[in-house]
């Protein structure tokens, strides 16, 4: 079984993480960490926090791009499971354990994916749930069904009470079977940090295997003050993933266009309602954010390659 990390420039936070896995009930057989980043001495680090663990590292140095640094991944691993972590994450010390153990689960097609549960998720009013429900954009709820809308927003439920089928996984927290791979690879397709590239690669899974959750593996996202992009950036990379998710696997019916225009028409009235509310990014950097993204996308209507390195 393999842990694979990609990461950028967050020695403290993969200290950490690492401090969480040599602890583990289940220890991984290789843990591979692909470097992005610069100046620091991560491989020095992370043998030393390994020391006496019997967990051997397997480093390498890569590129920026998020799924560029997991194919990088994916193609030195060894384990018949390959779990994915965010750099900034901690595990409890059972979550290896238990999240092997729902691969076994008898669900059909086969568990192919399993996602943890996060001790600490994300919260949002009833208010804002609702009116990102509405929209069809991702949100957090405590209890209920998960559901995928129509340019890859997601409802994820925090508190599950039991192992259950969902459409898509969080990239800080999803394992695959090896045999995943033999058909799928993430996609660049936004420079570097890539928003949403764990939807479009576990959405393409959950057509031949079943991507399930369990509450019994949890782990804490910290959520890193390093961030790698700031809000106007992640909104126009935002905009243009929910239009290739649309592009790529929503049959163009009217219905369907319509329910899209309101996500993306929701997506900017909430990051506009952001922006009133707490002064954050600034109107000048909020409206880049909505300019880069629909240029983005003019150009892929056009036929005009965006660069993704």
């Amino acid at each position: 079984m393999t842990v694979a990390i990609a990461t950028l420039n967050r020695l403290d936070d993969m200290v950490a993480m690492v401090r969480t896995l040599v602890t583990q009930t289940r220890k991984p057989d290789q843990f591979i960490v692909v470097d992005a980043g610069q100046g620091q001495d991560l491989e020095g680090a992370m043998s030393r926090e390994l020391l006496g663990s019997g967990i051997p590292l397997t480093y390498r140095r890569s590129p920026k791009g998020l799924p560029l640094q997991r194919n990088v991944a994916i193609d030195l691993a060894e384990g018949e499971f390959v779990f994915f972590f965010d750099d900034d994450v901690e595990l409890e010390d059972t979550y290896i354990e238990r999240a092997l153990e729902a691969f076994d689960l008898p669900f059909d097609p086969p568990v192919g994916c399993v996602t943890g549960t996060l001790t600490h998720p994300p919260q949002q009013s009833d208010l804002n749930s609702r009116l990102y429900r509405l929209f069809g954009l991702t949100h957090w709820v405590s209890h209920g069904q998960p559901e995928l809308y129509i340019s890859g927003g997601a409802r994820f439920i925090t508190e599950p009470s039991a192992v259950f089928v969902v459409p898509i996984a969080e990239g800080c927290r999803m394992a695959f079977r090896m045999e995943v791979f033999a058909k799928e690879r993430f996609l660049q397709f936004l420079p570097t940090y890539c928003q949403s590239e764990d939807v479009d690669f576990t959405y393409r899974v959950s057509k031949r295997w079943s991507v399930v959750q369990t509450p019994f593996a949890r782990l804490n996202h910290k959520v890193s003050p390093t961030n790698r992009i700031g809000y106007s950036n992640q909104l126009h990379q935002l905009i243009y993933a929910h239009y290739h998710f649309f592009r790529q696997y929503r049959e163009k019916t009217p219905a369907n266009l319509a329910r899209f225009a309101s996500a993306e028409l929701g997506l900017m009235a909430l990051a506009v309602g952001r922006q009133v509310k707490t002064g954050q990014p600034g109107p000048r950097l909020l409206a880049r954010g909505m300019a880069d993204g629909w240029r983005r996308v003019a150009l892929d209507i056009i036929g005009k390659p965006l660069p993704v390195t």
